[in-house]
């Protein structure tokens, strides 16, 4: 157990030394931020939501790491939008989320995001429930990154289309459970 959490640290180590190192040594700073902080925030939420799906019981840590990991990128990825792009004014922050689907898609699955973060703490677990809505928020991501190029092409599609397996898959499991557990009263 102790040799997979290395492994799963070891994973965000590299991230974050890959992802800074080619950020800081790119031409266009912001657009490389733009792009590595997303991909590693969807990447995590991946992985998280992956072994969530698989439940084995020796990972059952892992959802809730690779999710704290997502959750980084995904600040990191806010943070270089609101004060690169929108100079840390709040009205265009607004604005632009009200008017355009790809900032919209992707604030809304940042607020769950971090709300899914905070709720992780004992403080907050009165909010545990919106943990349910964490393969909405890989949906809408994805969604995000869908959307992102002017043309999508094949990671586009394929981030896309396993958010909706995942998608699926949760709350098929979900009705299900429900349902049986209806049968038995």
């Amino acid at each position: 157990m102790l040799v997979y959490n290395f492994i799963i640290y070891t994973l965000f180590s590299i991230s974050v030394i890959y992802g800074f190192y080619n950020i800081l040594n790119s031409f266009d700073f912001v657009k490389e931020t733009y792009f590595y902080t997303g991909i590693f925030s969807l990447i995590f939420l991946n992985l998280s939501l992956l072994f969530s799906l698989i439940r084995l019981k020796n990972t059952k840590d892992y959802p809730k790491l690779f999710g704290f990991f997502s959750v980084f990128w995904a600040i990191v990825h806010f943070l270089n939008y609101f004060i690169f792009d929108r100079n840390m004014q709040v009205l265009r922050l607004f604005d632009d989320i009200s008017k355009r689907l790809l900032e919209a898609s992707g604030f809304i699955a940042f607020i769950l995001l971090v709300l899914m973060f905070l709720s992780s703490f004992s403080f907050l677990k009165k909010i545990e429930k919106i943990r349910k809505l964490s393969y909405l928020c890989f949906l809408l991501a994805s969604y995000h990154y869908f959307l992102s190029p002017k043309v999508p092409m094949f990671w586009e599609w394929s981030a896309l289309i396993i958010a909706l397996i995942y998608f699926i898959l949760s709350y098929k499991r979900l009705l299900t459970n429900k349902l049986n557990k209806q049968k038995k009263f």
